[in-house]
């Protein structure tokens, strides 16, 4: 299986680690992407993710199909949340299941990576002292001081 997902509910590891489950497999590799109760140095409340869903759905499965191809693997699911997060709760899940961990391990890191940079996925950050930032995914940014 190589999937991608957005949904707005909390992620439950349990069932995507089974879900992705395979005898044929030695390794599952899950990475978690959590919020963090700070930025820069300033104390963060909550976040907003937001998403303009049927692109970034687009964009998260053509990531999972080119990493899968680029690492011979058949088990890749990436799902991300939006919307309301607060301090702790999980926004990204990353799960590869590979007959070896090596290939996992490199295949999650090249996901959270391009997905860092491509997906249009923009998360609003609240702080402590009332501010709010929006954070842009890096492709976004230059397209916009390209264009602006």
């Amino acid at each position: 299986m190589i999937e991608a997902r957005l949904t707005t509910k909390a992620i439950d590891v349990a069932a995507l680690l089974a879900e992705l489950a395979d005898p044929q497999d030695g390794a599952q590799v899950l990475f978690l992407g959590v919020v963090r109760n700070h930025h820069q140095g300033r104390a963060v409340t909550h976040i907003d993710y937001e998403a303009y869903e049927p692109m970034a759905l687009k964009e998260l499965q053509r990531i999972a199909r080119a990493v899968a191809q680029a690492h011979g693997l058949r088990g890749v699911l990436v799902v991300h949340r939006f919307g309301r997060h607060q301090v702790g709760d999980a926004s990204i899940a990353v799960v590869i299941g590979s007959p070896h961990r090596g290939p996992a391990f490199e295949a999650a890191r090249e996901i959270m990576d391009r997905v860092k940079t491509d997906v249009p996925i923009w998360k609003k950050e609240h702080f402590s002292d009332g501010t709010i930032e929006w954070v842009l995914a890096d492709k976004f940014v230059r397209s916009s001081l390209q264009n602006g």
